[in-house]
């Protein structure tokens, strides 16, 4: 969470440079944002909360600024809570994404040495310990390398020094990328800020600590401060990604990608996808991880690999699996699924999964993130980048990829590749303004609806799960999936007369036993909207989907997209940023 941008190079409009580049970054926070440049010998800072939107700065041509995007932890969303955070003597200046765990025997240190802060934040804490180090002589790299290892948690700090001209930077867990381009030198929490300053990037690692500066890059290993060779890569962003391309948002513009992604997948996954089918039948126990929707795309593969394979796989919350990871042995396997590839608690079960010699693997749409850079094979969803914090098509391309490895298990990848492709071509069907409009008019029935239910069974039971998420986060109408037998087991307590409920009925094994309890909440005066293939009189209204057998998770995950979509706009919310999320978890 948080985005983090800074540059240092040739002088230009730096302060309108970064502005542009947090709002590439503002899926990671929209609470506040600020922007810090060198004014001669002083640090400038414009801070403002609320969303960037059209917002300018008005500073004069320099060559050395960075900027932040706030997701707020420590410190309500108030312009001094909002970063850069300068030091007491306005020598240096800090962005920082993460939580200073520690940060309350910290300040207590410094209140007794009578340091005064002007936020609430636990960042504030860096900028003072670090100018303290400054001001006893020390370069701004050990500086910071010796605050930074006072610190406890998950962190990402860039730390500017006026006098000297230079940023330095230093994580752990949380994601810091580097970039070298014709103008200078940028370092960003995602690279999609460093397009069109970059052309090549260095990813860091946790025990790296990088200085930018007009002399060049340094790297060192920040436990010893010895240097340390950059291996840059180049870097591989799509400006087309970065843009609406002529959709009204970027949720929109996402889930209209998905079929061109099933189609990437084909193309390109299926060798990876192989080598993941061999690992989990090779291996004494296998667990799928995640967190929010990568959790019920992951429930999901329990379940294909148990109908396709016969295989058994664990499934465990990512947040939850580290008081799994006493079942672990060498031989085990655990695959994390993930869309940034930077999600603090899938990073903390990996970690422990390591620790217990397990095998990792990784279902991951962000190329050399930290968890693709940690695992021992991975399939790259190709997905593309996500701009809206809902996640659509990257889910698409998780249960797309545990279909197929289910069927390499199985011994037919053929079948595999018909369904994804069955599944390709029905949401471009379902993608058709006709189609959009039954959407929009289920939208507009329910829009002042304060709950709505969804239920499911077998298959579609996590499908449903992930029907609520994406309602709830985006419309705010309070929405809960549900397995469709948990019903009479204290759920039907909550339905009223005209109470949403969303069923979904596939044409497989569940259907009598669904379309059994969709009566069931109709008789309590429910309001049925069905989704599946066929229509029956138990439905108020009817949601058509096709017919794709085991495929079906994958063309019932658009109704929901579509509904909670046409909800937000209808409720006045922004479909891209729903309040107090975002997308990129780096903290626990």
């Amino acid at each position: 969470m948080c985005g983090i941008f800074g540059y240092v190079g040739q002088p230009a409009n730096v302060g309108g440079a970064v502005l542009d580049a947090l709002r590439l970054l503002e899926y990671r926070g929209y609470d506040s944002w600020g922007v810090a440049v060198g004014d001669g010998a002083s640090i400038a800072v414009e801070k403002q909360t609320g969303k960037i939107g059209g917002a300018a700065v008005d500073f004069a041509d320099t060559d050395i600024g960075f900027g932040h995007t706030r997701w707020a932890t420590h410190g309500g969303v108030t312009r001094p809570n909002a970063h850069p955070h300068v030091g007491p003597n306005g020598r240096v200046a800090i962005i920082h994404n993460g939580i200073v765990e520690n940060f309350r025997p910290l300040r207590d240190g410094l209140v007794a040495s009578d340091h005064a802060f002007a936020s609430e934040t636990d960042s504030e804490v860096i900028a003072h310990l670090l100018e303290a180090e400054v001001d006893a002589g020390r370069a701004l790299a050990p500086a910071l390398a010796a605050v930074f290892a006072r610190l406890d948690g998950l962190n990402a700090v860039i730390a500017m020094d006026i006098e000297t001209r230079e940023l330095v930077a230093a994580k752990t867990v949380s994601p810091l990328v580097v970039g070298s381009g014709p103008s200078g030198l940028t370092v960003a929490s995602d690279a999609i800020a460093l397009a069109g300053h970059a052309d090549r990037v260095l990813y860091l690692d946790d025990h790296h600590l990088v200085r930018l500066a007009h002399g060049g890059l340094t790297l060192f290993d920040r436990r010893t401060m010895t240097e340390l060779p950059a291996e840059f890569v180049p870097l591989e962003i799509d400006a087309g990604d970065a843009s609406l391309g002529g959709y009204p948002h970027f949720m929109a513009k996402e889930m209209a990608e998905q079929p061109a992604v099933l189609d990437r997948l084909l193309r390109d996954g299926g060798d990876q996808i192989g080598a993941l089918a061999r690992a989990i039948g090779g291996a004494n126990g296998t667990f799928l991880v995640g967190c929010g929707t990568a959790s019920y795309a992951a429930l999901t593969g329990a379940y294909l690999f148990s109908r396709i394979a016969r295989h058994h796989v664990n499934f465990v919350v990512g947040s939850e699996f580290k008081y799994h990871e006493h079942f672990l042995a060498p031989g085990s396997l655990v695959v994390a699924l993930s869309q940034s590839g930077e999600t603090a608690d899938v990073i903390e079960a990996m970690l422990a999964a390591r620790r217990q010699g397990s095998r990792l693997g990784a279902l991951v749409n962000a190329a050399r993130s930290t968890l693709d850079r940690m695992v021992d094979l991975r399939v790259h969803l190709g997905a593309g980048p996500e701009q809206c914090v809902l996640s659509t098509k990257a889910y698409t391309a998780k249960v797309a990829a545990l279909l197929l490895a289910a069927h390499h298990l199985a011994d037919t990848p053929e079948r595999g590749r018909e369904l994804v492709q069955a599944a390709a071509a029905g949401l471009r069907e379902m993608l058709d303004e006709g189609w959009v409009d039954g959407v929009r008019n289920v939208a507009r029935d329910v829009q002042h609806a304060n709950h709505l239910f969804v239920i499911g069974r077998g298959l579609a039971y996590p499908t449903a799960l992930e029907a609520a998420l994406k309602i709830k986060e985006v419309s705010y109408v309070h929405a809960e999936g549900f397995a469709g037998g948990e019903l009479k087991h204290g759920v039907i307590a909550l339905v009223q007369p005209g109470t949403p409920c969303v069923v979904y009925a596939p044409n497989d094994e569940t259907r009598a036993d669904i379309l059994s309890g969709a009566m069931e909440l109709k008789s309590r005066g429910g309001h049925i909207i069905g989704i599946g293939p066929t229509p029956d009189p138990v439905f108020d209204v009817h949601l058509s989907t096709p017919d794709v057998a085991d495929a079906a998770p994958i063309v019932n995950a658009l109704p929901a997209q579509m509904l909670g979509y046409h909800l937000a706009l209808l409720r006045g919310n922004d479909p891209d940023k729903p309040r107090n999320l975002a997308k990129s978890v780096t903290v626990k």
